[in-house]
């Protein structure tokens, strides 16, 4: 298939090679000089041997990239560059970076062929969203770079970037209400499931096949009894993951107030929003493989949230929402957060990732915990760098930082679980979890 798009130019190489020798042969009779004369005579025929007594090729091949849809962060993925047949001597396109943002680009070179060929390059994406894997940008040359075509700036291969799961944690804590009967969460009422809950006499409506026969046996004299196990009720949880989008904010205290841009994540390490969409998909991907209803909210966009749902498809659906509509401030936010949010299923658990540089979050916070959901507050700074010039700028970071840390400590009082991002605290923090949410059910 032929584009029609680029057309075939003379290059300065043709109109030197003709020129050239008209001028040496208009000069060499002027003069009475045969050699100059004859100095043009290879160039001539060089010209037209190249050309072959033809006119340049009947069109320009097309060169796209092909590669996959979707990837996940830090997964290499193989991106083709594909060049249809055309008579066309040589073409040189712009291979996809060795990451995006990257300065680096490989050239690649094929000569003409009568199948498609293709050029296999691999990129591995570092940050989450839509991220352009390759850019095969080409010069098309022919006749001994007589006639060239391009360059041509070819169509992006853009990917959606999922962010990665990063951490194995534990299952999570069971809501004072579970809203479901099946799960892998032990509940405290009596049921079908698979934690004893105690052994007495047989009674009207029990199954047989709850008789346990060991402790019926162990009986002797006229007045034996069936005995049958009771087991308490699988349940799952009701989980809500809200990601404070307003910030964000890299470990150099001096750059935040600096504009966010993709490659300060892969050269300074990840920043706050990185940290807490990796956080939100990491806790959500923990607890859908135990069963469990997982939503999430941004809790800038509170129309547009992912219900309570659980599976593989669904957990697709959670980081596919994450990397498309997590937006990536240019500065710190500091607008207000809205008044008015979804209301939760009674007793769900709610994760709240957020840097809590106000004091808005940590009164919705706050409030949750009020109302009877346990509640993990999860810290997704950096570790603060402050390393500035200006003492004045010096003390006044230090005063909006030990600012934070009160108010991390004030959430700590309130009944909610505050925890790093890192993540064997995560994974302990889950696990303190369970008992809050333990004394909420009693």
């Amino acid at each position: 298939m032929i584009s029609s798009g680029p057309r075939w130019q003379p290059t300065p190489a043709l109109s030197r090679s003709v020129l050239l020798p008209i001028v040496l042969a208009g000069v060499g009779l002027a003069a009475g000089r045969v050699e100059l004369v004859l100095l043009g005579v290879p160039l001539i025929v060089g010209t037209a041997l190249a050309l072959g007594g033809t006119r340049p090729p009947d069109g320009v091949p097309r060169v796209r990239a092909i590669g996959p849809k979707i990837t996940d962060v830090g997964r290499p993925a193989t991106v083709a560059v594909e060049i249809e047949p055309s008579e066309a001597q040589m073409i040189t396109t712009v291979l996809v970076p060795e990451s995006p943002g990257s300065l680096a680009e490989r050239v690649a070179t094929a000569a003409p062929a009568e199948q498609p060929r293709h050029i296999v390059g691999e990129s591995t994406p570092t940050t989450w969203g839509t991220q352009v894997l390759a850019r095969p940008d080409h010069l098309v040359v022919g006749a001994d770079a007589l006639f060239i075509a391009g360059p041509v700036t070819a169509a992006p291969r853009t990917a959606q970037v999922l962010p990665a799961v990063t951490t194995t944690l534990p299952p999570g804590p069971l809501p004072a209400r579970p809203a479901g009967m099946v799960g892998a969460h032990r509940s405290q009422r009596p049921g079908e499931g698979t934690e004893l809950h105690d052994v007495s006499p047989f009674a009207p409506g029990d199954r047989l096949r709850r008789i346990d026969w060991r402790v019926t046996a162990r009986q002797a004299g006229p007045h034996e009894l069936l005995y049958t196990r009771h087991t308490q009720v699988d349940a799952d949880a009701d989980v809500i993951c809200c990601l404070d989008s307003r910030f964000d904010l890299q470990p150099e205290v001096r750059l935040w107030s600096e504009p966010a841009t993709p490659e300060d994540s892969h050269d300074a390490g990840p920043r706050s929003i990185d940290i807490g969409v990796d956080t939100v998909a990491s806790i959500a991907a923990a607890y859908i493989a135990h069963g469990d209803r997982v939503g999430v909210l941004d809790l800038t966009r509170q129309m547009d949230t992912v219900r309570l749902g659980s599976g593989s498809r669904h957990l697709l659906r959670l980081r596919t929402y994450l990397a498309r509509h997590t937006h990536r401030p240019g500065t710190a936010d500091t607008s207000a957060l809205p008044r008015r949010v979804p209301r939760f299923p009674p007793g769900a658990v709610v994760v709240v990732a957020s840097v809590f540089m106000d004091d808005a979050v940590a009164a919705l916070a706050t409030s949750w915990r009020r109302s009877g959901h346990p509640v993990l507050a999860v810290d997704v700074l950096p570790t603060p760098v402050v390393r500035m010039a200006d003492p004045a700028a010096t003390l006044a970071a230090r005063v909006v930082i030990a600012e934070r840390d009160e108010r991390l400590r004030s959430l700590a009082a309130s009944g909610v679980l505050v925890t790093s991002a890192e993540p064997a605290a995560l994974a302990l923090s889950l696990t303190r979890l369970r008992r809050v949410a333990g004394r909420a059910r009693r």
